[in-house]
């Protein structure tokens, strides 16, 4: 299991941060893995936590996929936790 801290406000995009983390899990390249947006609809990633209107973050949302044998949580606040499947 690994976890990391996604910031909102990063120039790579969250499925980007989640391929590169699993590729190097996997021990193997970007390339070799399956396309992410085969698997979840990666500008919803994102957008499912954006503000309403004015208010904060929506950081009590979540979200779970499968992903190349891997669970991943991914939280409002930012946090993404990746762990292999059995």
């Amino acid at each position: 299991m690994t976890f990391f801290q996604y910031d909102w406000n990063d120039h790579d995009s969250l499925a980007v941060e989640i391929v590169t983390t699993v590729a190097e899990l996997s021990g193997t390249s970007t390339e070799s893995l399956e396309s992410i947006h085969n698997v979840v609809d990666s500008d919803s990633l994102e957008s499912i936590f954006e503000p309403r209107s004015e208010r904060s973050r929506r950081e009590t949302n979540h979200i779970w996929f499968a992903y190349e044998g891997f669970g991943i949580t991914i939280y409002g606040n930012g946090f993404v936790i990746i762990r292999r499947l059995e």
